[in-house]
């Protein structure tokens, strides 16, 4: 039986995009276009780096900062993405963060493992508005949206 574990990083596939949200129409300087209620993935590009920016970041941010204090103090787009996200990309799931081999997941701590479980991939797929990875539910949000597959 192949041991699925949830995500190890997943909440660092969305993360901080650094970039300015656009103008909304007729409200002002400064004023930014509010979000349509949809999934994620219902959102263009320019409503996914606002998303990001306004839902995503304020949200996940304290979530590993508040996890090991003292690391991922710029947590931000290159988190995940790397320097691709100074040219707008954002690919994901991402090789700028650890690799999983979900049968084999020895490498990373219990206590890590854990944390993603029980914080990470459920606070990821509420702010996704996508319900979570299960054995049940193969197609909701889990470890391979954020990690690339490692070979076993």
């Amino acid at each position: 039986m192949r041991l699925v574990l949830p995500c190890l990083l997943s909440a660092l596939v969305i993360t901080a995009c650094g970039h300015k949200p656009p103008a909304g129409g007729g409200g002002g300087e400064g004023a930014t276009a509010v979000l349509p209620d949809v999934p994620f993935e219902q959102l263009d590009h320019r409503q996914r780096i606002q998303f990001m920016k306004q839902v995503v970041v304020p949200a996940m941010k304290p979530l590993f900062q508040n996890h090991k204090p003292g690391q991922l103090a710029d947590f931000g787009c290159k988190t995940c993405h790397g320097e691709a996200a100074d040219h707008g990309e954002f690919n994901m799931p991402s090789d700028k963060i650890p690799k999983l081999n979900l049968a084999d997941l020895g490498k990373f701590e219990q206590v890590d493992i854990e944390w993603m479980k029980t914080e990470i991939k459920p606070t990821m797929a509420r702010l996704l508005k996508e319900p979570e990875y299960s054995p049940e539910n193969p197609r909701g949000f889990g470890c391979l949206h954020c990690h690339m597959q490692a070979a076993e």
